[in-house]
């Protein structure tokens, strides 16, 4: 997934989701659709984003993506739970 990011001149920031080749408006909807489908966040526009900003989302987007990982279970612990 690819989020494009820009700071307006009343320091709002704005983003948009790159769908395919075209960027539409930010969702949190489209946002989470695509994380289950390919948890990527690692194509990211920063535009005019200060190194502080950028390094905010980028801690933002990286504990995010961490909720949508896939957390299989290790077999040692399926035993464990058997066994008990």
């Amino acid at each position: 997934m690819k989020l494009i990011f820009n700071k307006e001149e009343n320091n709002d920031i704005t983003v948009k989701i790159q769908q395919g080749t075209v960027a539409i408006d930010f969702t949190y909807t489209e946002m989470i659709k695509q994380l289950l489908e390919n948890n990527d966040i690692s194509d990211t526009d920063f535009g005019n984003l200060t190194e502080e900003e950028q390094e905010s989302i980028r801690d933002m987007l990286s504990r995010i993506s961490e909720i949508f990982e896939d957390d299989e279970p290790d077999s040692d612990d399926t035993n464990e739970t058997e066994n008990e």
